[in-house]
């Protein structure tokens, strides 16, 4: 057997495992909270060893976002649709947020768990492969919207995803915040509208 088999059937059993541990931690979460759920009744709960677990997230925290990133990828793979639905970048912006933001009202404090790991974890390098797909998933959406002519061209793509994508997290962390203090849909809305519009009267 090839090496490379070797190392994609290696990857394949790493991925299932985690998405096992994520379940399971996932559904004591919701069941008892977080606060009540330790990493030994996870361990136990997905039959695992602890030090398998603590191998693949180290905290709590981190199972948590790799389950909204997990959740990321996949919207990411529904691009093409996405692309193909709606008519031009703003749409397809708010589409989008509009989306993630379905998934942040069901659960925000798991969400907000997120977003504050992540933060923790600026400049590291773990998991880059799921924390990058969301900026990939704007990128594209740039580089079609240039193609189209309904976004600039003197700015490189990666810049405009950098730029909506703070945008759209800096109003997501003031939501959960307080989630009863303005409408998310409505204000992820006008984030869009201000990045493609501008703010100029």
């Amino acid at each position: 057997m090839s090496k490379s088999n070797t190392h994609t059937r290696r990857d394949r059993k790493k991925i299932e495992m985690q998405l096992r541990i994520m379940q399971c931690a996932m559904d004591l979460f919701r069941k008892q909270g977080l606060a009540n759920t330790t990493m030994e009744a996870i361990a136990e709960t997905a039959d695992v060893a602890k030090r398998t677990l603590y191998s693949h997230f180290p905290v709590k925290e981190a199972i948590v976002s790799a389950y909204w990133l997990n959740n990321a990828r996949q919207q990411s793979n529904l691009l093409p649709l996405l692309l193909e639905t709606y008519p031009d970048t703003r749409s397809r912006l708010i589409a989008a947020f509009l989306s993630a933001a379905e998934g942040f009202k069901a659960e925000p404090e798991f969400a907000r768990i997120h977003f504050s790991y992540q933060f923790q974890q600026i400049g590291q390098n773990t998991q880059p492969h799921l924390r990058s797909d969301f900026a990939l998933f704007l990128t594209a959406v740039m580089e079609t919207g240039q193609s189209d002519g309904d976004i600039r061209h003197d700015i490189a793509v990666t810049e405009l995803a950098t730029q909506i994508m703070l945008n759209f997290t800096a109003t997501c962390l003031l939501w959960f915040s307080d989630p009863g203090s303005f409408s998310l849909d409505e204000r992820l809305t006008h984030v869009v509208d201000c990045f493609i519009d501008g703010a100029g009267a």
